[in-house]
């Protein structure tokens, strides 16, 4: 058997995703713009009439090539807050069905991280608490670019927009991005309602852990609890994006940094091999250990107050200001300067 045939990953190239899912409710807001399928699905390699047909399946590239066009084709800058604010449930068959029957916070995240590759293929969820808090960071899954911001601003609207209405309420999110802020931000003011900042260096959702467990009005626990029982999660579902199974591989490790070679040897490829996948996903080996040493540094920073000198010697630089050198460069900002703009956005 072919190790194409067994690796414990998708890769951005692999087809897998229906194009009637996300992807056909993208189609359907351009479609409403008046905006001709010849020109949205132009370089996606298809053709709306197969996606009408219902068995048409789309790689993470195709779905990234047809933001990238209705993103330019779009000049009002709403088309990824009304395409997330309709992400989810969707009708994406088991996903969706025990996503609409969460009984609270913590039960949807938990299917939304389950049937991630499903329910949000390029930009998937990492959820992690601590004493106080709940984190939804989202993860680049399949390279992108230019599209990276739209993904953000959907799945945050997407999150967002179903909570509020399985839950009744508004919650109290809290939003960090990894960019600067947009000149006209009205939508995020009226998309995501909540504090904003950006410049973060990452991208990341915070909320406060008695959310997560408070009942949610909609829903029955007793139906979910049997929708989930009766809904194994296949091998397949469960598998990694490869951009998110080499970040988790490296922060899982980042105790004892590993090598390139290092890390192509747990994947059981050579390194030539890591660095053309790499390569495919537009991401370097660097890259992604920067943004694993970023995020542990935001983490400590802002909810373990950590001083710099702390963080320096968790992530083993050899001073302080080796330190303050790198956090500049992944961030373009000093790490006080970051701490003060976080703190201003949570009063």
């Amino acid at each position: 058997m072919s190790r194409d045939l067994v690796q414990p990953w998708y890769e951005a190239d692999e087809k897998y995703l229906p194009a009637h899912y996300q992807p056909a409710l993208l189609m359907d807001l351009l479609l409403a713009r008046d905006i001709s399928s010849h020109r949205f699905l132009r370089a996606t390699g298809l053709f709306y009439d197969d996606v009408l047909d219902g068995r048409q399946i789309v790689s993470l590239q195709q779905l990234s090539q047809l933001i990238q066009n209705g993103d330019r084709l779009v000049a009002d800058g709403d088309l990824s807050f009304r395409w997330g604010a309709n992400l989810w449930p969707g009708h994406y068959g088991t996903a969706s069905q025990l996503l609409s029957q969460a009984p609270d916070l913590r039960r949807a995240l938990k299917v939304l991280v389950s049937y991630r590759r499903v329910l949000c293929p390029l930009l998937v969820p990492r959820v992690y608490e601590d004493e106080r808090y709940c984190y939804i960071q989202w993860l680049d899954a399949a390279g992108m670019q230019s599209e990276h911001r739209f993904m953000v601003e959907a799945c945050m609207t997407g999150l967002s927009a179903m909570t509020a209405w399985l839950s009744g309420r508004a919650l109290p999110w809290r939003y960090g991005f990894h960019y600067r802020r947009p000149q006209a931000d009205e939508h995020y003011q009226v998309n995501l309602p909540g504090n904003h900042f950006f410049e973060l260096g990452t991208d990341v959702m915070i909320i406060d852990r008695v959310w997560l467990d408070r009942p949610w009005p909609r829903a029955s626990v007793t139906a979910f609890q049997a929708a989930w029982q009766g809904a194994a999660v296949s091998e397949e579902l469960l598998k990694p994006a490869f951009c998110e199974r080499v970040y988790e591989l490296i922060r899982n490790t980042a105790d004892h940094e590993m090598s390139l070679t290092q890390v192509a040897d747990v994947l059981a490829m050579s390194p030539a091999t890591f660095k053309r996948k790499l390569k495919k996903h537009h991401r370097t080996f660097q890259q992604i250990q920067d943004q694993v040493k970023l995020d542990i540094s935001l983490y400590l920073l802002h909810m373990r107050g950590y001083n710099n000198e702390q963080v320096a010697r968790h992530l083993q630089f050899n001073d302080t200001t080796n330190f303050r050198r790198a956090f500049k460069r992944w961030t373009g900002l000093t790490p006080s300067d970051v701490r003060m703009q976080f703190r201003l956005a949570d009063i």
